[in-house]
C-alpha cells in the first residue's frame, strides 16, 4: 500500500513513537487520559499498531453486537493485557510495533480484508481509524506531560477527515461543520465517538 493514507498512519505511528520516547521515566503512574495513567495510555494507544497487525495476518470473525468482547469487563482487561505487553521497556515495545505494522502496511494491498471483531473490512477504510487513533492519543500524552511535539501534518489531517467522516455517519455532520465555521457551537460533552457503534468502520477505536 503506498498512498497518501499510508503516509498518514506513517506519520502518525511515528508520532506516537517520538512521544513516548520523551515520557520522563517517573511519570508512568501519572495521570494520563480520564482514568488511565500515563502507561495506560500509552498501552492503549499502542493497540492501533498491534491490532492492524492481528487483524490482517489473523483475521477474526465479527462479534454480534450484544457479544461479552463489548463488555466493559472486557474492555478493561484488553487495556490491562496492553499494559503487560508494553514490559519493562515501553518505548522499545511500542517502536516495534510501529515498525512491524508500518511495514506489514506498506506491502498490502489496499484492498485487502482486515477481519475484527467489529466487522470486516478492506484496509484502505480500516487505515484511517488507526491514523486517528494514534494521533488523537499522542496528542493527548503529549498534553498530559506538557511536551510541545506537533503531530505532522498529513497524520493530522487524515485525523481531522476521518472524524469529519464520522460525525457524517453518526448524524452530527451539520452540528459539527457549523461549529467550525463559525456558525453554533459544540454542546456540552460533544463526542463523534460516543456512545459507541460496532458496524465496521463505524466501530469505536475504544475496543
Amino acid at each position: 500500500m503506498q498512498d497518501r493514507d499510508f503516509d498518514a498512519f506513517k506519520e502518525a505511528s511515528q508520532y506516537f513513537v517520538e512521544v513516548v520516547g520523551a515520557v520522563p521515566s517517573t511519570s508512568w503512574d501519572l495521570p494520563g487520559l480520564g482514568e488511565w495513567t500515563i502507561k495506560e495510555l500509552v498501552g492503549h494507544t499502542n493497540r492501533a499498531n498491534v491490532i492492524i497487525v492481528d487483524y490482517l495476518e489473523r483475521p477474526q470473525r465479527a462479534e454480534p453486537a450484544d457479544s461479552t468482547y463489548f463488555t466493559d469487563e472486557n474492555i478493561a482487561q484488553r487495556g490491562r493485557d496492553a499494559v503487560e505487553q508494553l514490559g519493562d521497556d515501553p518505548y522499545a515495545a511500542v517502536a516495534a510495533a510501529s515498525e512491524r505494522a508500518i511495514a506489514l502496511v506498506q506491502r498490502t494491498p489496499s484492498g485487502a480484508a482486515v477481519g475484527s471483531p467489529m466487522g470486516t473490512m478492506k484496509l484502505s477504510d480500516y487505515l484511517p481509524s488507526r491514523t486517528a487513533e494514534l494521533t488523537i492519543h499522542g496528542l493527548d500524552l503529549a498534553r498530559a506531560l506538557n511536551l510541545e511535539l506537533v503531530a505532522p501534518s498529513e497524520a493530522l489531517r487524515a485525523s481531522l477527515a476521518y472524524v469529519a467522516g464520522f460525525s457524517m455517519r453518526r448524524n452530527q455532520g451539520e452540528t459539527v461543520l457549523f461549529a467550525l465555521s463559525g456558525r453554533g457551537e459544540l454542546p456540552s460533552g460533544f463526542n463523534v465517538y460516543w456512545p459507541p457503534t460496532f458496524n465496521g468502520v463505524g466501530a469505536t477505536p475504544r475496543v
